[in-house]
């Protein structure tokens, strides 16, 4: 899914769910970021930045679903929490190594659960999951939940 697409889909949800709203963060240069990776000690996989270089975070509500501005990330052994869903539950990229997608891994800490190995499938599918069904994605077997 390009982000742009990501984006008519959410203004597609604004205008039929009640109560759902979203707001993207102003986007980012290519040297802020390349700022942050130094600062962090990290190389951030390209469509990651792209994200980022659309929308610097993103928040919505009803449900509560949070991507963090990337100047508030941090490294805490091998991880960077990036996105939290519900207002509780945080999501992590594990940075200690590219995964076999040559991306990060994203999962969920408090339940040592695998979500996705790409960012692109992160956006395309597992965040409609929530978004539209409310279901928790952040744990394993969500689908029956």
């Amino acid at each position: 899914m390009q982000i742009e697409h990501f984006i008519k889909r959410l203004d597609k949800i604004q205008q039929s769910k009640t109560g759902f709203e979203y707001r993207l963060g102003k986007p980012l240069q290519l040297s802020d970021i390349t700022t942050i990776e130094i600062k962090l000690g990290i190389v951030i996989p390209e469509k990651i930045k792209d994200f980022y270089m659309v929308a610097n975070g993103l928040m919505t509500s009803n449900p509560n679903f949070e991507i963090i501005e990337l100047d508030l990330w941090t490294v805490e052994a091998g991880f960077i929490h990036f996105a939290t869903f519900d207002t509780v539950n945080q999501v992590f990229f594990n940075v200690a190594e590219p995964n076999s997608a040559g991306e990060w891994t994203i999962v969920s800490k408090d339940t040592d659960y695998q979500i996705t190995l790409t960012i692109s499938s992160f956006w395309t599918n597992k965040i409609w999951h929530w978004i539209e069904q409310n279901h928790k994605i952040w744990r394993d077997k969500w689908l029956i939940n």
